[in-house]
Parts: structure tokens; C-alpha cells; sequence
């Protein structure tokens, strides 16, 4: 393999692999990128087994083939190299020559015959959408995936494809056990994805398809049983789904709400971070207690001491005491974008289901705690 190519081309393509690639792993292979160089074009490929990536970009190439080098390594060359253009060549013992201007390096590779093949998904129903549409869905569930791998059927996003009134829509919905996440977009095309039934994106691979989507205008998301894929014009992003069943989470979300605090969405966010101040790991909580026209955020540690703030809110109902985890009312609050929010309560028992009039489509459900 002997190629020439642009820096920034290529920075930007192993910057894309970065976070793909596994860190710690007892197989060195998935620590490194495959370059392959053909025809025109230098191919930059990096995989987990479970999250692919694939991207590429114009080159020079003098001599065809491949090499595998540690990705981490090859990347902070790249970026520090002092000219526009790098020369590339494989020498003996997978060995790869980097140089531009005077810097040159020997990086040590492996095969690329060792490389793992990337999942072949030719043929899978793609659907067209807004970079910007893709990562507020995700922005707003991805914070309530488990983080807990040991309940792997949490530890992901699911994908669904619903109708109703004679509108398809594309439903994302995440929980982690005490909160749930869901919004709902109108899309057309979703009647070509091969969507029977809900889908479970694996968390990782959630947050790489948030980043290229970030990064475009327009994105094209691909979804069946086994895959999904996040295409731009010169890279892929390919996730192997998480296996397990999901939760039937439509069961913990309150049909009725018979109390109504709408506040706003800053304040409240603002008053909770100074009052959680004094929250630990053993002392979560903070306690809402509402009475007409006020709500009083508490928070109680006995290791601490004792924390509250006071905010207006819009409420005219029987007073209302709720103990809450903090966090998840903070993470809420920042995907939001609706400068006022509703807080919808059955009682003190049941969860509290937030929505906001600029956040069409979405939902959230948190449950209370005991304090």
C-alpha cells in the first residue's frame, strides 16, 4: 500500500473512528483502524463487533492494499504532522511509513487479514431525515438508557415504527427502571423500513449515531430486525441491535394526571442544582413540596446538613410532598426546550409525567422516591 492524501481528510475520518474503537480488549486487532486504499479512495474502518464504522476520502494511490495500526496512536500522528498532505506506505511486517514535511514515523500494525469483516447490510430500507431532526430525538431519550449492563434489555434505545390516525410515525423510547423517555416524529418514507415490531439500539452505538448526526444537514438512517445504519456521503456508522425484549413500558405511564404545576423549565433546573448541593450517593433525594402558587425544593442529609429554595409555579391544587431524584429532573430539563414545563401528578405514589408545549411529541416519566 503507498498513498498520498490530504491531512484534514484524513484527520477527520480517524477522529470519526475514535470513540468506536475498543480501549481495553483481550483481541489487540479491535484496538486498531483497517486502512484500505483502492482505486482512488482511502477507506478507514474501525469495529467492536457490536458498533462499525466506515469512512473515506480522496487519495493518491501509487500501490493498492491494506494494514491495521492502533487507532489512538495513528490519529494524534495525523493531527500533529506539519503539512497539508501525508505520504503513506506499508512496509515489511505490517509496518506503516508516515511522513510530511520533515516528520516521519514507523508505526507497528497487525494483518488486515486479521481485521474483522464489517457486517455486509446491502439492500437495507433507508429512510432520509434532518441531522438535526435524528439528534434531538436522540438528545432527548438518551440520558434515561441504563447504565447497568447487566439489565441489557434497558441498556439501549427502542425503535419503533407506529400509526395512527393514518399517520406512520418513528417512536424512540428509553428507561432505565425509574425514569422513561419518549418522543415521537412524523416522517415520510417510514413506510419502506423493515420495522416489524420494536428494535433495541445498543447505548454506545446510541451515542455514536447522535455525533454524525450533530455533523449533518442531512443523514439517512437505516433500521431492520438485525441492523441499523447512519449513512452520510462518505461514512457509515453500522450497529448490531441488542438482543432481548423491552420492557412494556406504556404500563407506567399515568393515562390521567390529577394535579398540575407548570413552572419554568430554568428556574427549576437552576434551584435544583443548588439544593442538590448537598445530595450524596446515599442521600439522593430532594423533596417537592407544593402548595398553591409555590414550590419548596428541599433536599435533607444527615451528613450534610439541610438545603431549600423556593420558586413560583403555577399550581392551585391540594398540597403535594414528593420525594424525587434530583439528577433525573436536571438531565429532563437540559434536553428540553420549552421555557415553561408541565408536572402532571395522580398522587404521591404514582410517577410525575412532564411534557412541555415546544416539545412536541415528547414525554417523560420519573418515578418518586421514598425519603
Amino acid at each position: 500500500m503507498e498513498l498520498t492524501v490530504r491531512k484534514e481528510d484524513m484527520t477527520k475520518g480517524l477522529a470519526k473512528s475514535q470513540s468506536v474503537v475498543e480501549r481495553r480488549t483481550s483481541m489487540p486487532i479491535l484496538s486498531n483502524v483497517l486502512l484500505e486504499a483502492e482505486g482512488e479512495r482511502l477507506t478507514v474502518a474501525a469495529t467492536d463487533l457490536e458498533t462499525s464504522f466506515k469512512g473515506d476520502c480522496a487519495a493518491r494511490v501509487s500501490k493498492p492494499g491494506k494494514v491495521t495500526v492502533p487507532a489512538r496512536k495513528l490519529y494524534e500522528i495525523i493531527k500533529e504532522l506539519p503539512a497539508d498532505e501525508v505520504y503513506l506506505k506499508e512496509k515489511d511486517n505490517n509496518f506503516l511509513h508516515i511522513s510530511a514535511g520533515r516528520a516521519s514515523f514507523d508505526l507497528v500494525g497487525l494483518s488486515a487479514e486479521d481485521f474483522p469483516n464489517l457486517p455486509k447490510v446491502g439492500g437495507l430500507p433507508q429512510l432520509g431525515l434532518g441531522g438535526e431532526v435524528l439528534a434531538e430525538m436522540i438528545e432527548k431519550t438518551i440520558f434515561s438508557i441504563s447504565q447497568e449492563d447487566t439489565r441489557f434489555n434497558l441498556a439501549g434505545l427502542y425503535v419503533q415504527k407506529r400509526k395512527s390516525d393514518d399517520q406512520e410515525y418513528l417512536r424512540f423510547v428509553s428507561t432505565d427502571g425509574h425514569r422513561l423517555s419518549l418522543v415521537d416524529r412524523n416522517m415520510e418514507g417510514l413506510e419502506d423500513l423493515a420495522l416489524d415490531g420494536g428494535v433495541i439500539i445498543p447505548r454506545k452505538g446510541v451515542a455514536e449515531m447522535r455525533k454524525m448526526a450533530e455533523d449533518a444537514d442531512d443523514i439517512r438512517l437505516g433500521l431492520n430486525q438485525s441492523y441499523a445504519t447512519v449513512s452520510l456521503e462518505d461514512s457509515r456508522l453500522i450497529l448490531r441491535m441488542q438482543e432481548g425484549s423491552f420492557p412494556d413500558y406504556e404500563v407506567v405511564i399515568p393515562k390521567v394526571t390529577k394535579k398540575h404545576a407548570v413552572v419554568n423549565r430554568q428556574a427549576f433546573s437552576d434551584v435544583l442544582r443548588r439544593v442538590a448541593i448537598l445530595a450524596t450517593d446515599r442521600f439522593q433525594g430532594v423533596k417537592l413540596d407544593f402548595k398553591e402558587g409555590l414550590l419548596e425544593v428541599v433536599s435533607q442529609n444527615p451528613d450534610l446538613g439541610e438545603a431549600r429554595e423556593a420558586l413560583e409555579v403555577d399550581y392551585d391544587g391540594d398540597a403535594l410532598s414528593v420525594g424525587f431524584n434530583a439528577r433525573y429532573f436536571m438531565d429532563l430539563c437540559a434536553a428540553m426546550r420549552s421555557e415553561e414545563i408541565t408536572l402532571g401528578f395522580v398522587d404521591e405514589q404514582h410517577p410525575c409525567l412532564i411534557k412541555g408545549e415546544a416539545d412536541q411529541g415528547f414525554i417523560s416519566v420519573i418515578m418518586p422516591m421514598r425519603l
